[in-house]
């Protein structure tokens, strides 16, 4: 984000602080938050035509602060859909930030024009001559034989050298300076106002650490990447902030294990340049098929997001909502996996109605608790945290005009915010309230006092417990948190 640390500090506190306080307590709300209680959170809707949430009259319109979404959100690519320039008239307090994987690229998509999400085209050679080549067969190949991510052979590996992230730059400066195309309600031209990059991690990852596979590729070692992950943001940062002649917002998609003290150290490094506004960090509290991760993964995600944030780049929890899948309804009990490879829920699906509900009943659950530890690892000494209005992974949703079987729209917002717990979680997060005494433990039950004198509890068992503390009786659902 800026040249150097200390010469444009105040650009990047600015925009830290109006990320996670100022712009958050603006007249809207997160999710279904009834107007006028003054609460957003940011969302990140990078799934295909998730950012129609954000068009005219849509469920998020006017109530998310920052949005992260595809840039092919800024063309016409699927017939009826609005674009960037109505997202941007319907919501004029969203900061749009546009997708970038810098981590690996992928083949242009010829219909979105320059509004692409890969660095570099593959399609080209300009593009391969950034991929990365391995002769070790534990790593992931794609049918070009160059190393991709494991299930994803469409992603190839990007070098992360200089000439990358000067191409990087590149795309991400075409993308800030043209004009979204006209949508559905003619507004006038807009622009994206930063850039998000994906799979900034300190190491290979994907099932794909050089501890694990062995050495692969252009570094010596997981250590190695993450340096050069690092070296490849900051010039990203620097070459974008000297062309345009402007701080620019960047955002990354942190991959770091928060168990690893060199992992969290390298993200440290990370927030030392002062190149990232802040850092999404994925699966805080559940994985990807909802299974929820154990106690002492929440404890060590506390302690690294707080010494991330200390050091400069705030971090915002992330966690997706259960997808919707034609199971019976104890799938969605607490400790039990969804099971990524069951098939989607379909509208002719006899039970789905019993299904839905009991998905949305976690979901709202799974929000508190994301919530709820988020209230719980912030201090104040890394109060900027934040936390995301949690959505669906997309994998299950329609996608425009080629599937229309799927009981859950695209466009469907996966949590109800209205709910009075969601509510008052969400109130302490975008007022900034911070840890000040705790935290109690009571049999899997962790509890804690805020700043605003909210004490916030956090259940990581399988079922309801009713705690006493700080002067407050609160009872809290599994795998949930309360505030009272």
């Amino acid at each position: 984000m800026k040249p150097n640390a200390a010469g444009t500090m105040v650009a990047s506190t600015v925009l830290a602080v109006a990320f996670a306080v100022s712009s958050l307590v603006a007249p809207a709300n997160a999710g279904s938050v009834p107007a006028g209680t003054g609460q957003q959170l940011p969302a990140y809707l990078q799934g295909y035509r998730q950012g129609q949430l954000l068009c005219p009259g849509a469920a998020l319109t006017g109530k998310v602060s920052v949005a992260i979404v595809d840039p092919m959100m800024a063309t016409t690519d699927a017939p009826g859909d609005c674009t960037l320039s109505d997202m941007k008239a319907a919501n004029p307090g969203t900061t749009f930030l546009a997708y970038l994987n810098i981590g690996a690229m992928r083949d242009a998509e010829p219909w979105n024009g320059v509004f692409q999400n890969s660095c570099a085209d593959t399609a080209t050679a300009a593009g391969k001559r950034f991929a990365v080549t391995t002769p070790n067969p534990k790593v992931a190949r794609n049918e070009d034989g160059f190393a991709s991510y494991p299930g994803y052979s469409y992603l190839t590996v990007a070098d992360l050298s200089p000439a990358y992230a000067d191409a990087c730059a590149a795309t991400a400066r075409t993308l800030l300076t043209t004009d979204a195309q006209r949508g559905t309600t003619n507004a006038a031209p807009a622009r994206f106002d930063g850039i998000f990059l994906d799979d900034a991690s300190m190491s290979p990852s994907h099932g794909q650490d050089m501890v694990d596979v062995g050495q692969w590729g252009p570094w010596a070692s997981d250590d190695a990447y993450g340096r050069a992950l690092i070296s490849a943001v900051q010039r990203f940062d620097a070459t974008l902030t000297s062309t345009l002649g402007r701080d620019v917002p960047v955002a990354v998609n942190l991959g770091v294990y928060p168990a690893w003290s060199n992992q969290v150290d390298l993200a440290r490094q990370l927030a030392a340049t002062g190149s990232v506004d802040f850092a999404v960090r994925e699966h805080t509290v559940a994985g990807g098929t909802g299974r929820p991760l154990p106690l002492v993964d929440l404890e060590q995600a506390t302690a690294a997001h707080r010494a991330i944030t200390a050091a400069g780049m705030p971090v915002v929890e992330h966690d997706y909502s259960v997808p919707l899948r034609e199971l019976p309804t104890t799938a969605y009990r607490q400790g039990g996996d969804i099971g990524s490879s069951a098939p989607c829920l379909r509208d002719g699906f006899g039970s789905r109605a019993s299904v839905v509900a009991a998905g949305t009943t976690r979901r709202t659950l799974d929000h508190r608790m994301t919530l709820g530890h988020l209230l719980q690892a912030r201090t104040g000494e890394a109060r900027q945290m934040t936390a995301m209005l949690s959505q669906a992974e997309p994998t299950c949703q329609d996608n425009a005009w080629d599937d229309d079987a799927n009981f859950e729209t695209v466009t469907t917002a996966s949590v109800d915010a209205a709910d009075a717990q969601v509510t008052a979680l969400t109130r302490a997060v975008t007022g900034g309230a911070h840890v000040t005494a705790g935290p109690l433990m009571f049999s899997g039950v962790s509890v804690v006092k805020l700043s605003d004198g909210t004490v916030v509890a956090v259940n990581t068992t399988t079922f309801t417990r009713s705690v006493t503390a700080y002067g407050r009786t609160l009872s809290v659902p599994a795998r949930s948190a309360t505030a009272g």
